[in-house]
């Protein structure tokens, strides 16, 4: 429960919110018509609302939601779910956390955190988010980006390879439930757009992150034999070339008994077409 200011009732603190200076700081219930959406959050999709929206009109909302004054608003930190839920029942007024205002990065980087703790949105939002950062100059480097959020730089290398998926796949990625940031990451680091678009179908599918990483250190080890084997194959063969003027010949054989005697047998015979051939003179 709330703890109310000495004196003041629920009712009171509506009106306060309702009407004169916004408070600063400190836990409130207010109008939900003073609540703005940020623009800037990273959730851009708002799917599978159906059980929250229940919850909230079975049992209001349990935790509040953070804001920030924002002139005679207050723009949402964290819980633009909750909001638009509230905003389906139909509630009128909701129990906010008001927290002295940030700068526009310093306010970023908070949500953003917050959502990655809870891997709150979609990989490929929180991959447009991390680059639109880069690019915003909110940090200079992936390495810094990523020493301000917590993270490694091989993990915002790998956040940030996402973007390189082709644009249905990363759709895929945005519109389904369960997968998860290290899933899209493996996905987005395999070399090879068929396996690729098998490997998102499985996810899709509600293949876990253990089954998806198998599968792809499967596929890893049937390359690598491939190579293995093309590489043992071309080392077992001598190639033997010569140019002369606008002419080139060459000669090719397996590296066994005998080679050195085969390439000159076949040399004989070459020399011998040529002499023998009229056109050529």
């Amino acid at each position: 429960m709330t703890k109310l200011p000495e004196g003041k009732s629920r009712l009171d603190l509506v009106k306060s919110g309702l009407t004169g200076g916004l408070p600063k700081r400190g836990r409130f219930i207010v109008s939900i018509e003073r609540l703005l959406e940020d623009p800037d959050n990273e959730r851009k999709t708002f799917r599978n609302m159906d059980d929250l929206i229940e919850s909230v009109r079975r049992h209001g909302i349990i935790e509040p939601i953070t804001v920030t004054p924002d002139g005679e608003h207050y723009r949402i930190l964290t819980g633009h779910r909750r909001f638009r839920a509230a905003k389906a029942v139909g509630l009128p007024e909701i129990e906010v956390l008001v927290r002295e205002p940030d700068d526009a990065t310093t306010r970023r980087f908070k949500s953003l955190i917050s959502n990655i703790q809870r891997e709150n949105i979609r990989a490929v939002e929180l991959a447009e988010t991390l680059r639109a950062l880069l690019d915003s100059g909110a940090a200079a480097t992936q390495r810094e980006l990523a020493r301000q959020i917590g993270k490694s730089e091989t993990w915002m290398s790998g956040m940030l390879r996402i973007l390189e998926l082709p644009a249905r796949l990363q759709e895929e990625l945005r519109t389904t439930n369960g997968i998860g940031y290290e899933m899209a990451q493996r996905i987005a680091q395999v070399d090879d757009s068929r396996f690729q678009e098998e490997l998102v179908a499985a996810a899709v599918a509600g293949e876990s992150t253990p089954v998806i990483r198998a599968r792809i250190a499967n596929f890893r080890s049937q390359q690598d034999s491939a190579q293995s084997r093309k590489k043992s194959r071309t080392s077992s063969m001598i190639q033997l070339t010569h140019r002369e003027g606008n002419c080139v010949a060459s000669l090719r054989a397996k590296r066994e008994p005998g080679t050195q005697e085969s390439m000159l047998e076949a040399l004989r015979q070459l020399a011998k077409q040529v002499q023998a051939d009229d056109s050529l003179r």
